[in-house]
């Protein structure tokens, strides 16, 4: 099996630093085709792992088209709400290929702000992208329960930020192969103006000290 990052170009590198990865081993099965003509969208339903890693790096799907054409796809992350998508949180710029093997297709996000307990989509989408020649991917599933089930839109094209993705809560006893990377929000760091006042104060508060250690030393000095 293959993987690649760099097919998305335009978007943020993935983050090296993880602090969780969730991941969900391909059991050589699959479900599809994921676009034109059949089903617009492939997601993947999850929570945060934790009230700390609550940042989305990266995320990844394993695909094998089931054509010869190539297939065009953007990534996106939206609210699952009611078993449907709700208010997207990150879309990638389209990327395309034709996957002869498995490959994993990681997305980095440049890091999103999650809420932790809230539901979230990750998914694959052809929405908007079908050129009116058929093509197809096989999407890699997993027996692993890290997240809550994957989830498919059959909207024929139409975006997948709405309400009801065939009325279907999400398929929990199986999950879509792939991986998640989370880690804590970014802590403010002060600015080189601010440490070098936050320097100064210390400094001064240190030479107060010492002046007010050699008076007293030579208070006690005997006449």
């Amino acid at each position: 099996m293959k993987t690649i990052a760099a097919l998305i170009l335009a978007l943020a590198s993935v983050c090296a630093q993880a602090s969780v990865v969730l991941t969900n081993p391909f059991n050589n099965t699959a479900v599809g085709p994921l676009g034109e003509s059949d089903t617009t969208t492939y997601g993947q339903v999850f929570t945060t792992p934790d009230a700390v890693n609550t940042v989305l790096d990266s995320f990844s799907l394993i695909v094998r088209s089931s054509t010869a054409a190539i297939s065009n796809l953007y990534a996106g992350v939206a609210t699952w709400v009611n078993g449907g998508a709700g208010t997207a949180v990150f879309t990638s710029a389209p990327f395309s290929g034709n996957f002869a093997d498995w490959t994993e297709v990681i997305v980095g996000t440049g890091g999103v702000d999650l809420t932790p307990g809230q539901e979230y989509v990750a998914f694959f989408s052809a929405s908007g992208l079908f050129d009116g020649t058929p093509d197809g991917l096989d999407v890699g599933l997993s027996d692993d329960s890290e997240t809550l089930g994957f989830v498919f839109d059959n909207s024929a094209g139409a975006s997948p930020l709405h309400a009801n993705w065939d009325g279907r809560d999400a398929f929990r006893s199986f999950q879509l192969a792939g991986s998640m990377e989370f880690s804590p929000p970014l802590q403010e760091v002060p600015e080189p103006a601010s440490l070098a006042l936050l320097g100064a104060g210390l400094l001064a508060a240190a030479a107060a000290r010492r002046r007010r250690s050699i008076a007293d030393a030579r208070a006690t000095e005997p006449a």
